[in-house]
């Protein structure tokens, strides 16, 4: 991880506890929820029951434990060379029937391209706006990843049109 990565993680983490505050009880370490954009993003292997000319499906996400369901999900969208898709985890979690959350959120997603499959020679790129500004969690044909509140854009920047497979889950500290 990059220096400047690190001080990100690091300022992100120390919102996040000034943000939570404490549980009152001492039962709850809010450090121990996973900052944004600190899951390994690498590609996901292909599993042996794929079939030939089959993308495997996304591995499905795990929130942090200290955390309370909301609500979990897929999706499956096309992005045209150069374009993107966007996504907001908190509408889908006031949609769920969550209120007020942002201080203790997680959204844990994961994503996988479908179509060209293989995906050699696409680029896709996660990239996450929320208070602190904007900038790239994640890249490659699949991977796994956590935010918080904001926005998430999947953007394809390469020369072809691809299918993306995506599965999420949405928690909060209860």
């Amino acid at each position: 991880m990059t220096k400047a990565a690190l001080a990100l993680v690091s300022t992100l983490v120390l919102a996040l506890v000034v943000a939570c505050g404490g549980d009152d009880s001492g039962n709850q370490q809010v450090t121990d929820i996973t900052p944004v954009g600190t899951k390994d993003s690498t590609p996901t292997p292909v599993p042996s029951d794929a079939g030939p000319g089959g993308a495997p499906a996304p591995v499905t996400p795990e929130l942090d434990e200290e955390l309370t369901e909301i609500t979990t999900g897929d999706l499956q969208v096309t992005i045209e060379p150069g374009g993107s898709y966007d996504i907001d985890p908190e509408a889908i979690a006031v949609e769920a029937g969550a209120s007020d959350i942002c201080a203790n959120f997680q959204f844990d997603f994961s994503w996988q391209i479908t179509d060209p499959y293989p995906a050699d020679g696409t680029s896709l790129s996660w990239e996450f706006e929320g208070e602190r500004g904007s900038f790239e969690v994640a890249k490659g044909p699949a991977g796994n990843q956590a935010v918080g509140c904001g926005l998430l854009s999947a953007e394809n920047q390469g020369g072809v049109a691809i299918t993306v497979a995506m599965k999420y889950a949405i928690g909060a500290l209860p």
